[in-house]
């Protein structure tokens, strides 16, 4: 696919009328089951459990990928983000229930993790002790395998593709140890059995491609890798290794699994996708430092990723992501953040992202998958409520459907208290 000139990207976005308020809800799609997906609709869905990142997007032509399913329960998050639909199944199992009533087909043509920690891919089975304050969850097969997080997915769909941030060099920088063992056995039978395993290559565009239909999108869709263990595209033809650089300029060989994480944009005509893991600008002090001293590593990918209409927040939107600098780069329409503790909702945060100092003359649409009551009752009155959809305090699922061609799209609010699909709000927007 030709390459899409970057200006294009920042000016379409840019030229897009004002963004209306959260108030504005007019359709009659609300109360009814979400619509299904269509032909040259680009769905993505962002699925509450209450324990996890969980993130499935329907291309255009139909391709389909997973992006990150997590089990990162702990009791004491329960009574501010509670498991839903109910606690009696694991959230991955929740999420392959919910992928089985969007998408007909069992095989799943892509899986991506983002980086390895619990709450993105799952980890029961894979030696995490258990201790009050980290009660990893799991279930036990039929054939005695202990599962949770994407391994239940996995029981009910296949996989063509595979990307994680770090293949081959899985554990470079002391990785997150115990999640690794998921590399070293699953994906080890699954490539014997066809899995299709590659690295993932930072500034590519296309790596990640439409499989079923790609010439009927040929110059309107794309997905421009941006990120992946500290190395950055440099938004032309080259890449910058801030991990290395650091490495090199402070002798500490164990980077944060947070810092390097993979993302990319996702491009359909006008409209433009960010996600991005638990990227930040530092992480306790041990973030990216080179030669020239400490790194903003978020505001760094924030410059090539650009302005987009919809935005994963990065790292849940805890109050040490989405800088100032990263804001300001993306000006999103719309801030989705994918949530299992109260903290994932932070005023600090909130305030960043509904600046008017950043997005003047439109209030961005704030969707926190769940808005945690003390949270709420904390934050009444503040300016950026105003933002936040009432719906999220009961828990929704968030679907976005990118209109054919990519000039409008919906944001759709589901309610994740049963699974009925139901709609409870329905957002328009325009590329």
């Amino acid at each position: 696919m030709k390459n899409i000139d970057r200006r294009h990207f920042i000016s379409g976005c840019l030229a897009t009328a004002a963004a209306r308020s959260v108030a504005d809800i007019a359709s009659p799609e609300v109360g009814v089951a979400l619509p299904a997906w269509k032909p040259g609709e680009l769905e993505l869905h962002f699925i509450y459990t209450g324990c996890g990142e969980n993130m499935f997007y329907r291309f255009p032509d139909g391709t389909a990928m997973l992006n990150d399913t997590g089990e990162g329960y702990r009791p004491k998050d329960v009574e501010y983000t509670p498991l839903l639909p109910s606690p009696e199944r694991l959230g991955g199992d929740w999420v392959s229930r919910y992928i089985a009533r969007v998408y007909p087909e069992k095989t799943i043509d892509y899986l991506v993790f983002s980086h390895w920690h619990g709450d993105h891919v799952g980890h029961a089975s894979f030696g995490v002790k258990k201790t009050p304050e980290n009660d990893w969850r799991f279930r036990t097969t039929a054939d005695g395998r202990k599962i949770d997080g994407f391994l239940c997915v996995a029981e009910d769909f296949g996989f063509r593709r595979y990307f994680d941030h770090q293949y081959p060099a899985e554990g470079k920088y002391k990785t997150h140890g115990c999640c690794l063992k998921l590399a070293s056995t699953w994906f080890e039978e699954q490539r014997m059995k066809g899995l299709v395993v590659e690295p993932f290559k930072v500034g590519a565009l296309d790596q990640i491609a439409l499989l079923r239909d790609p010439a009927k999108y040929k110059g309107l869709f794309s997905i421009r890798n941006v990120c992946a263990n500290g190395v950055v595209w440099d938004g032309k033809d080259g890449v910058r290794d801030f991990a290395a650089e650091t490495v090199a300029a402070t002798g500490k060989e164990q980077l944060p699994q947070n810092m390097l994480s993979m993302g990319f944009v996702v491009q359909y005509g006008k409209f433009r996708f960010w996600t991005g893991g638990d990227i930040q600008p530092d992480f306790m002090g041990q973030g990216f430092s080179t030669k020239d001293g400490p790194v903003n590593y978020e505001a760094e990918v924030g410059k090539c990723v650009g302005p987009v209409n919809v935005c994963k927040t990065n790292h849940h939107g805890c109050g040490d992501a989405m800088c100032e600098d990263f804001v300001r780069s993306v000006r999103a329409q719309v801030y989705v953040s994918c949530v299992w503790s109260r903290w994932h909702v932070d005023r600090r945060t909130m305030g960043r992202i509904t600046s008017r100092a950043i997005h003047p003359g439109f209030d961005p649409l704030v969707i926190p998958n769940f808005m945690p009551k003390d949270r709420a009752k904390a934050y009444k009155g503040m300016p950026f409520m105003k933002n936040v959809p009432p719906e999220t305090r009961d828990g929704v699922h968030v679907v976005v459907k990118v209109a054919p061609g990519g000039g409008a799209y919906k944001v759709y609010l589901v309610d994740a208290r049963d699974e009925s699909m139901r709609v409870r709000a329905c957002f328009d927007r325009r590329a």
